[in-house]
């Protein structure tokens, strides 16, 4: 039995001992005889003077749970529906029977009405938020959760999309895999170089250009899996949806700055979508290989972003990455975090990185963050004709930060959370210059903007 199960069944003990003593202390502060008491209220029990019934009623929670949760080991929801259904419709019953004003003391016997609606619905919170999460990690993380005969196509909201692999998380990452499915051991692994450094073994693409860190080289006799597939093709689907949408008309000008950087805006599925435009001294190659394959170094000159990571890499064009972005708008917009599906690709000669949300199991929502969903959304990098070390950078952010935010904030955030990517943007490739890699700053004024897309 794991010890979130046990303490689950402790709680329903100490529901039926606290309600229990809580019944005979009520009888106690009468100062009527307590055997006399005790035999009026059992024996000749009635649902209009006594208080019996909420101890029994707790005891019935007891050994409902006790036979289904600790005997037969169940992970079901049904028992503790039945027990918390029953718990409540009695007390209602209860309230509305009950000759209060005949019946002292009146404060211990409200007690004991109000007191087991709160433990029910205590148990129920716990059961599901905290016993069955836990438990199916466990299971995940050991390979212990048994394979389901289920009738074919019969599911629950609590069937894992994703069918567990054999062994559990434990084994895979034994046997060389992470908490992901799909093994880092389907990949090059380079010697870990001091503070995350660019040293790291880099194979240049023939197509592209693009140094392509080892650790997205996929060895030849480990084969995409069916679900990493599944992944690149969402992937290709996300670039084309996000290329499409950042090419469209009709584009509102929300905001542009005297450097002429420009924020725009349309509705698209009825959602609002931000596109950034602004142009950075630095090539779209660079720049892709900065944003793409260096994440893990992002924080340190983006203060937007708490941080960044790599959760499974799938190809040398896809992985799936997991982001905490720092409190916006003054602290208006609370800390998100969001775990993105990205691909890249060369579009029309523009180096396109696009992303969207995804779940996935190595990555569950977290303690104190709200999960933010993003839409299809890209970073394009167009070279400029005559000027290799210059790209035009446009950023397409369809996002949704949940929780009770009005829309006016949010949407004020956004653009101004825009403005400061790029402006971060600059001083990295700034940074990277003095570095000796061919990059340069400067300020795109003297570059003549775009005025169609």
């Amino acid at each position: 039995m794991s010890p979130v199960r046990r303490f689950f069944l402790l709680l329903c003990t100490f529901d039926i001992l606290f309600t229990s003593l809580l019944w005979i202390i009520a009888i106690l502060v009468t100062g009527r005889d307590l055997t006399n008491e005790l035999h009026k209220q059992v024996v000749e029990y009635s649902i209009h003077s006594s208080m019996f019934d909420c101890a029994i009623a707790a005891a019935g929670r007891f050994l409902f749970s006790l036979v289904f949760y600790g005997f037969f080991h169940l992970s079901h929801w049904w028992p503790i529906t039945v027990t918390t259904t029953s718990t409540i419709a009695f007390l209602i019953a209860k309230v509305l029977e009950y000759k209060w004003h005949q019946n002292e003391p009146i404060t211990y016997n409200v007690m004991l009405v109000l007191l087991p609606f709160i433990l029910c619905w205590g148990e129920v919170w716990f059961f599901d938020l905290r016993l069955i999460p836990l438990e199916r990690k466990a299971n995940e993380i050991w390979g212990t959760q048994p394979h389901k005969d289920n009738v074919e196509g019969e599911s629950d909201e609590r069937t894992p999309l994703l069918a567990p692999s054999e062994g559990g998380m434990l084994q895979r990452f034994i046997e060389g895999s992470t908490l992901y499915e799909g093994s880092v051991g389907n990949y090059y692994s380079p010697f870990e170089t001091p503070d995350n450094t660019d040293d790291e073994d880099e194979d240049i693409s023939e197509d592209s250009g693009v140094k392509i860190p080892r650790r997205f080289k996929r060895k030849k006799d480990h084969p995409l899996t069916e679900q990493e597939e599944e992944y690149i093709k969402i992937g290709e689907e996300m670039l084309a949806a996000a290329w499409h949408t950042l090419n469209s008309t009709d584009w509102k000008l929300e905001k542009q700055l005297d450097n002429m950087d420009r924020v725009q805006v349309k509705q698209v599925n009825g959602k609002k979508v931000f596109k950034l435009t602004g142009y950075v001294n630095i090539s779209p190659r660079q720049l892709l290989e900065e944003l793409f394959y260096k994440i893990e170094q992002a924080p340190t000159w983006n203060p937007t972003l708490v941080d960044c990571r790599t959760i499974q890499p799938i190809d040398e064009h896809t992985d799936i990455s997991y982001q905490v972005c720092a409190e916006a708008g003054g602290g208006v917009v609370s800390t998100r975090d969001f775990v993105n599906l990205r691909h890249w690709a060369v579009v029309e000669g523009a180096y396109v990185s696009a992303g969207g949300s995804i779940t996935h199991p190595a990555m569950p929502p977290q303690h104190k963050k709200v999960r933010g969903e993003n839409g299809p959304g890209c970073f394009a990098m167009r070279p400029v004709e005559g000027d290799t070390d210059l790209c035009l950078f446009q950023w397409l952010l369809d996002t949704d930060l949940k929780g009770w935010i009005p829309q006016s904030i949010i949407d004020k955030a956004l653009s101004g959370a825009q403005f400061d990517y790029i402006a971060h943007i600059r001083t990295r490739a700034a940074s990277l210059a003095t570095e000796g890699l061919n990059t340069s700053v400067a300020s795109c004024v003297d570059i003549v903007g775009e005025t169609g897309t």
